[in-house]
């Protein structure tokens, strides 16, 4: 009996292609209840999105200009995706189709289902490019995924990676961009001298309550695994970033962290941005255009950030050996779209 044919589907947030596009990002955004959950959200979802996003768009636009105008974040999507395939091909798997689906922005889910269709895919492999669950990210995608797929009756075998927070060769590769950033530091510190401060995108804590979100725990887990296997005589510290508004927010944040290390007079910081695969706003603007000149006008002599996973070859070393553990279970075990409850359950477990 010939295999089913198989497709991967990688899942990402997403980002505006152009400063256009930036204010309908902001909407996409905002309108989804995963990331903002309102009493009533028939009613008031999508008004509070459309002021959010009118609020928010010249500064967002201005974020984006630094980075040539729109987000680089599908460029590196897609390079992921290339070198996912070809990597799949050398160990025997043939060219498998890979396709992208961004939760807020062009390529969006329903491009990638239709594509999907029209080549028709029998199975479905899905890699979430979020490292931690979250249900407001893997979550999010999981559910738009399910929503499109039963809409267009899309019905086929799926399997979706489990989170990878934990994975021997995730945490190496993110130990290697810590290595590269200790032996490229600008100031010839000493490596052992150096003080990690790992950073990860905030969520509001009345989220984690509500949902009993794992996210928390798998961003430490990752921050300590590293620092004591990989960098144990290094100090470390875990902070998040992105928060806005004025509700909690997971914490603490980078910028208390920096204004800290200043009045101990710590010198020698590198910054790891442990929550994102590829380089984008946060990592390009808040840390690099942020951050590194607050650290400056704080008197902090060295600070620098590590470089982002994007398409290193120990992050496609890991995405390979996700996507191929998932190859090799018998189709028999995956799960339609009807499963999707016990899927998220599962992934949340994860």
């Amino acid at each position: 009996m010939a295999s089913p044919k198989t497709g991967i589907l990688l899942l990402n947030l997403g980002g505006p292609d152009s400063l256009e596009a930036v204010k309908p990002f902001l909407y996409n955004l905002f309108s989804d209840p995963d990331i903002i959950k309102l009493p009533f959200s028939e009613i008031f979802q999508k008004p509070l999105a459309w002021y959010i996003s009118t609020e928010r768009e010249h500064e967002a636009q201005r974020n984006y200009r630094l980075m040539g105008g729109k987000s680089p974040i599908l460029d590196f999507t897609q390079a992921q995706g290339e070198a996912l395939q070809q990597a799949l091909a050398e160990q025997g798997h043939g060219s498998l189709p890979i396709y992208v689906a961004m939760r807020y922005w062009h390529p969006l889910t329903e491009a990638a289902v239709d594509q999907m269709i029209r080549d028709g895919i029998e199975r479905l492999i899905v890699l979430p490019l979020y490292p931690h669950f979250s249900y407001t990210t893997t979550g999010s995608s999981l559910n738009e995924l399910k929503r499109v797929m039963e809409a267009r009756n899309f019905r086929v075998p799926i399997t979706v990676v489990p989170p990878y927070y934990n994975h021997p060769s995730y945490l190496q590769a993110v130990a290697e961009t810590i290595r590269v950033g200790m032996e490229t530091n600008p100031w010839g510190c000493p490596p052992e001298e150096i003080q990690l401060l790992f950073s990860a995108h905030s969520l509001p804590i009345k989220h984690v309550k509500r949902t009993k979100d794992p996210y928390p725990q798998h961003i430490l887990h990752t921050a300590r695994t590293i620092a004591e296997q990989a960098f144990p005589g290094n100090p470390w510290e875990l902070c998040y970033q992105s928060q806005v508004g004025k509700m909690q927010w997971l914490g603490p944040s980078v910028d208390g962290a920096l204004h800290y290390f200043a009045g101990k007079n710590i010198d020698n910081i590198l910054v790891v941005a442990i929550s994102f695969v590829s380089d984008h706003v946060e990592t390009l603007v808040e840390i690099d255009n942020m951050y590194l000149p607050l650290a400056r006008e704080l008197k902090i002599q060295y600070c620098h950030r590590a470089p982002a996973l994007n398409t290193r070859p120990a992050f496609i070393q890991t995405i390979t050996e996700l996507v191929t553990a998932e190859l090799e279970k018998p189709p028999e075990e995956s799960m339609d779209s009807q499963s999707f409850p016990e899927l998220l359950k599962a992934q949340a477990a994860g």
